[in-house]
């Protein structure tokens, strides 16, 4: 009988973990040993409710400290020597970096997922040529890399920061389509509602769709803009809160807060929009909305327009665009509610067929299966 391997999941957060990753995290529970790896925040006990053990490491996501990476770094090496860990999943650039490094110094085997390439592939400023000769230098031994589209994947082929070999396509990290199934809206007022759910970064197109949502309002009073999300002033790129009530007192946006199940929101809504310009994975957003059978308006954007089929089930509008985002959500709205409907089954559908965690679970098992 196989002995039971000892494999960690790594992230920046336990957030991420709990909610992107935790079917293929319990999946490997049965006949394995589990742990996850990734700083303290609110969803760390949510994971161990589920069984599931947490080492907690501090790590300075955004920072550009040597000497803080360093300590992650010399971290990451005390705790996998002293677990005897069989295989690492990493996720996000600096536990693919720091970890795929330690894994090399400790002849580990792992994977590194990255789950969209950020602000590091965008310009050829001083901190991203570093993190891209860095990249380089500590996937030499890893295993293989997952990239969640093509786009990204072609960064690092053409960077030859990989060989192509060692590349896979996984599309997405799945979403469960048994929990995000279709139910009935809580309204039945007449209203259409636009729903846009994320993190409130600049880049996620949130200024956009306020934008776009100023505009129709004033156009179509039955119209109501929705947002759901975290705001807050931690860095420039957020959104701050005291936008959001300007917004929200000039009467186009309607602030939700935030919500660890978005499922009732994502229910009540007639269509769920991500003007991102952000170098999304695959937006986990839009995918959760199409599994309850909401039709999306999205980017001509890396990540974002693998989830849409032009017309059949969304719409796509030019990134950094109100105008067009406008444009497209007034298409929607002119539709028959037979109309979004079907575009709603069809982008349940195309998860079902692609993304399903089902899919992405067995994905998993199959690459891993050689190196354990």
């Amino acid at each position: 009988m196989q002995s039971r391997k000892k494999i960690a999941f790594v992230g920046n957060t336990s957030f991420s973990i709990y909610n992107f990753r935790l079917g293929v995290v319990k999946s490997f529970m049965e006949q394995n040993e589990v742990v996850v790896i990734a700083p303290y925040d609110e969803y760390t006990e949510l994971l161990e409710k589920e069984g599931i053990r947490c080492i907690v490491v501090d790590m300075d996501c955004k920072g550009t400290s040597p000497i803080r990476d360093a300590q992650l770094t010399k971290k990451l090496y005390s705790i996998y020597k002293s677990e005897k860990i069989d295989f690492v999943f990493h996720y996000t650039i600096k536990p693919v970096i720091y970890g795929s490094f330690v894994c090399r110094l400790l002849n580990i085997p792992c994977i590194a997922v990255t789950t969209g390439l950020g602000y590091t592939f965008r310009d050829k400023s001083l901190i991203n040529r570093v993190a891209q000769w860095l990249y380089k230098v500590t996937l030499k031994k890893a295993k293989e890399v997952w990239f969640l589209n093509h786009d990204d994947c072609d960064v690092f082929l053409k960077e030859r920061i990989i060989p192509k070999e060692k590349s896979y396509i996984l599309y997405g990290e799945g979403v469960d389509s048994d929990h995000y199934q279709p139910q009935p809206s809580s309204f039945q007022d007449g209203k259409f509602r636009v729903l846009l759910f994320a993190r409130l970064l600049k880049d996620k197109g949130v200024v956009e769709y306020a934008m776009a949502a100023k505009a129709l309002v004033a156009k179509y009073p039955d119209m109501e803009f929705r947002m759901l999300g975290k705001a807050n002033n931690d860095t420039p790129e957020n959104i701050p809160m005291e936008v959001i009530q300007e917004w929200q007192k000039e009467g186009f946006i309607s602030y939700l807060g935030e919500s660890i199940d978005v499922r009732s929101y994502i229910a009540d809504s007639d269509c769920v929009v991500l003007p991102s310009y952000y170098r999304e994975g695959i937006p986990r957003c839009l995918m959760e909305a199409m599994s309850m059978e909401k039709p999306i308006v999205t980017t001509n954007n890396v990540g974002c327009v693998e989830l849409v089929d032009e017309g059949v089930n969304g719409y796509l509008c030019e990134p950094r665009s109100a105008e067009d985002l406008a444009d497209k959500i007034e298409k929607m709205y002119k539709l028959s509610a037979d109309e979004r409907k079907a575009m709603g089954v069809a982008g349940r559908e195309m998860i079902k067929a692609k993304f399903d965690e089902k899919i992405i679970i067995e994905q998993y098992h199959q690459r891993i299966s050689q190196y354990i």
